[in-house]
């Protein structure tokens, strides 16, 4: 009874896929505003603050998305996917190397794998 409340019509591949996208996404806000924080605190000069803020604030805001994807929302594949290109955005501003774009290409795949085939669900 409690599975068929907690899984529903997403199946479980899709429940666990959005339960991983959406606890690594509050990691990474966890782990930004962390980061951004420290910044401040020692006054680095090396490296701009505000990216690892907004990074921060998008990854929390993308939790919103996957949320809404929980829900079985189209406006919650356009929040994470807006949340996504504009996070990307700033790590390309920090110059990032390519390996740090890897998690982030692995949500989505994962995202794809799980959503694709249950998209006639979203309303």
């Amino acid at each position: 009874m409690l599975l068929d409340c907690l899984v529903g019509k997403r199946g479980p591949w899709l429940t666990l896929g959005l339960t991983y996208i959406g606890l690594s996404n509050v990691w990474w806000a966890y782990r930004f505003v962390d980061t951004h924080w420290d910044l401040v605190s020692h006054h680095d000069p090396r490296l701009p603050h505000w990216p690892f803020l907004a990074l921060g604030v998008l990854s929390g805001i993308a939790v919103f998305g996957v949320l809404g994807l929980w829900l079985m929302r189209t406006w919650g594949l356009f929040l994470y996917l807006a949340c996504w290109l504009a996070a990307l955005g700033v790590s390309i501003y920090l110059r990032l190397p390519f390996r740090a774009y890897l998690f982030s290409f692995a949500n989505l795949l994962v995202l794809y794998m799980f959503l694709w085939p249950r998209r006639d669900l979203l309303e």
